[in-house]
């Protein structure tokens, strides 16, 4: 072979060409070690069982249900700390999920923990608080929400940190005095505003402990006195920005804004019987526009104005055929306003 053949074949990558037909046999020689962790073997379980057991202790409370329980809250623990981060959503909006807010909402959260619960809550915290694991955060999060107290928990900027399809049900759960994004706050279509103070710069308003103390002394001062015109004046106007905020807030976030100090004013303001007052001209026509027609409460988000109606409702005034279907948070507000 020549010199200038030699060249062409070099620049032509004849002699390392690579075959990409014929399967490549590698031969690799196994580890002596893979990493495995042997000494537990994972058991299945089964979402129904664990349900029946979260079921089993609020309705038949018992040693053995609540030892069941607890085991059964542990076991989805671990499942959430395995899952796969990019399937988190998918699971927590299935059936797993509602596994998780049954626990939630169950009374097991509201018992003391156990020795060892007490170690694996302290290691899921101190887990969750270590910068290093931020990939991890919330699948942290939900391994250790149903290990905690409500109101027991609190992560740093939770409304830009957690996901869209969490931040709900953690505001419920682990603070519920955050305001409503202002984003989820939108104009209520169908009836004229109330008053301009609305969305964010009514928020503001029921994050002041001094503003909220002083809607409290208010209430108070009603019960007290029903005929002063100074705090009749001045509830009326409290009245119409909390249904206000009723009217506009997204339908996902209703349970949420009952849980701010937002829910604790609307119902001391109806339990103190100013539901029945009208002040003014703005609130007959308020109570026109809100109780003019029968609402059907089958509709996602109606629960607003309907709580909002019964701002401007004396006591009484509103009849249900039946309860069933409706949010526990509204069944409440209901039999308050309908106990007077």
């Amino acid at each position: 072979m020549g010199l200038r053949s030699w060249f062409r074949r070099q620049l032509s990558g004849e002699k390392n060409r690579i075959d990409l037909v014929t399967p490549a046999r590698v031969s690799l020689t196994p580890p002596a070690h893979a990493g495995l962790d042997a000494s537990t073997i994972p058991a299945p379980w089964s979402v129904a069982r664990l349900q029946a057991l979260f079921e089993a202790l609020a309705h038949q409370p018992s040693k053995t249900s609540d030892q069941a329980a607890r085991l059964a809250r542990h076991q989805l623990s671990k499942f959430w700390l395995a899952a796969p981060v990019d399937q988190l959503r998918l699971l927590y909006e299935g059936e797993i999920g509602d596994l998780q807010r049954l626990q939630l909402t169950g009374p097991l959260v509201q018992q003391q923990l156990a020795a060892d619960e007490i170690r694996w809550r302290d290691q899921l915290l101190q887990r969750l608080e270590d910068p290093a694991r931020a990939a991890e955060r919330v699948n942290l999060l939900l391994a250790l929400m149903p290990y905690t107290q409500p109101r027991k928990l609190s992560v740093a900027d939770p409304l830009s940190t957690l996901p869209d399809w969490l931040l709900n049900d953690y505001c419920v759960y682990c603070e519920p005095d955050l305001a409503v994004p202002v984003g989820l706050l939108e104009p209520a279509s169908e009836i004229e505003p109330l008053t301009d103070r609305r969305g964010e710069e009514a928020m503001v308003w029921f994050r002041d402990e001094a503003v909220v103390a002083r809607m409290q002394e208010l209430i108070q001062a009603y019960s007290a006195d029903p005929t002063a015109a100074d705090t009749r004046q001045e509830l009326a106007g409290l009245r119409r920005v909390l249904a206000q905020l009723w009217l506009d807030v997204e339908p996902v976030q209703l349970q949420t804004l009952d849980q701010t100090t937002v829910g604790a004013v609307t119902r001391a303001l109806i339990g103190s019987g100013f539901s029945a007052v009208l002040q003014s001209q703005d609130d007959v026509s308020a109570r026109e526009r809100l109780a003019a027609d029968p609402v059907d409460l089958s509709p996602p988000g109606v629960e607003g104005r309907v709580v909002a109606a019964l701002l401007f409702l004396p006591t009484g005034a509103v009849q249900l055929e039946s309860k069933e279907g409706l949010a526990p948070w509204l069944i409440e507000i209901l039999s308050q306003h309908m106990a007077g």
